[in-house]
């Protein structure tokens, strides 16, 4: 038992949780929502693993591809060189099957360069200062401008 401020016997309060707690758990509404809650746990486990296979297969296939695509290509290559297949037809199946016949090349080479300019008489020359500007350098060859280029300066020599 329990007082009030005035001295007076009150009854204890019984949580609504303990009167209610097996009709509220029991509930139509709460059993549907639970049960609604449980159906998307579900069917996210079924898109995941169908999301998972998807991808697993997809990348299979990729890969499959990507190696027939090179098995061809080096295929039509060796045929070519064996004088089996002419260009032309090598082309025609490439194109048919949508690939590219290239391949990459590295090359290198030397650019030298070499000019005069007036410096004053004062000038020390054994320090004297340079720049070289490869931002309109390009190199072809084949008709193909060549991608990625470097270019490092390795000895000036001023006279």
């Amino acid at each position: 038992m329990a007082y009030d401020e005035n001295g007076n016997i009150v009854p204890n309060p019984i949580p609504a949780s303990v009167v209610l707690g097996e009709a509220v758990s029991q509930h139509p509404v709460l059993t549907s929502l639970k049960e609604q809650i449980a159906n998307l746990e579900k069917q996210l486990e079924d898109v995941t693993r169908v999301k998972d296979y998807s991808q697993r297969i997809a990348t299979e296939r990729g890969n499959k591809l990507f190696t027939m695509e090179n098995t061809l290509r080096s295929v039509l290559e060796q045929l070519f060189s064996e004088e089996s297949i002419s260009e032309n037809a090598a082309q025609y199946i490439a194109e048919a099957c949508e690939i590219e016949l290239t391949k990459t090349v590295s090359v290198s080479g030397t650019i030298s360069f070499s000019g005069t300019l007036e410096v004053s008489i004062f000038q020390d020359i054994e320090n004297i200062e340079y720049h070289a500007n490869t931002n309109d350098l390009s190199v072809s060859f084949y008709g193909e401008t060549l991608e990625n280029l470097d270019y490092s300066v390795e000895d000036v020599e001023v006279d």
